[in-house]
């Protein structure tokens, strides 16, 4: 992820090539990233905030190894900067017991398909955060998607359950169309196209259309048609809409879990 919005920013020029400083432990990553021409360090004690003139820390590394990072910069940063993080499921009070309570932290949960300039981050600041810093961070962000400000943090689990782990859901969708297609008589390059090609489409047309879903599904299904038929069987018992809700809310408590 944290490639991706690089790429982003940079091929947005948003960010200059000369402001931007990353430490990347693994060889094989720093090494891609020099042929960016990106200035890349193997350690976070390497870095000198100061001297360089850092305006703000991005952390973009997995859960398990967060505190251990964040210590780390801790003992080797003695200035205190904004700090945006991509780490799912962990609260700012997480990181002001860290860095202290004057810290400014912004939470962002970005989604995959950033990695393709299509995704959305939802951003959310904590109180010591200047205005300046959120609409900087925001226009980070705008690199990769569209870019949504929450008013309250415990919305980040449900937004971790829809947008951060949504594509997964779309995915299994896919691949169950898919199936479904080969298994009745189509071949799998064929199948492979159809369905993703529909997804595609049908999402654009979601996207940019002034109807609602609801309205853009109506406009599919004629009256006792094919599509009816379909969808009487996805609305039967309502087991579509209750398995979407159980699978939602089960994705939330297990995001509250881990951010406690």
């Amino acid at each position: 992820m944290g490639t991706s919005i690089l790429d982003g920013v940079l091929s947005k020029s948003i960010i200059n090539y000369n402001d931007i400083y990353i430490v990347e432990p693994n060889k094989n990553q720093r090494n891609l990233l020099l042929k960016k021409d990106i200035c890349v360090f193997k350690n976070i004690s390497e870095v000198n905030i100061k001297k360089l003139g850092i305006k703000v820390l991005l952390i973009a590394v997995k859960p398990q190894i967060l505190k251990e990072v964040a210590l780390e910069i801790k003992d080797h940063i003695q200035i205190n900067i904004p700090i945006i993080t991509l780490v799912a499921g962990k609260k700012i009070k997480f990181y002001k017991n860290i860095f202290g309570n004057n810290t400014s932290i912004i939470r962002v949960m970005p989604n995959t398909p950033s990695s393709f300039g299509k995704g959305v981050s939802a951003v959310y600041p904590c109180k010591k955060t200047k205005k300046v810093t959120l609409e900087k961070t925001k226009k980070i962000f705008t690199a990769v998607g569209k870019v949504i400000t929450l008013k309250q943090e415990k919305q980040m689990d449900i937004v971790t359950a829809i947008s951060g782990s949504g594509p997964a859901y779309v995915f299994l969708f896919i691949e169950n169309l898919i199936k479904t297609a080969i298994n009745n008589g189509l071949e799998e390059k064929i199948a492979n196209i159809l369905v993703k090609e529909t997804f595609l489409g049908s999402s654009y047309m979601a996207s940019i259309s002034k109807k609602s879903p609801a309205e853009l599904r109506i406009d599919v299904t004629s009256p006792g048609g094919v599509t009816e038929a379909a969808l009487e069987e996805f609305n039967k018992n309502s087991i579509l809409k209750k398995t979407i809700e159980k699978a939602i809310k089960s994705a939330v408590k297990k995001s509250i879990t881990l951010s406690n």
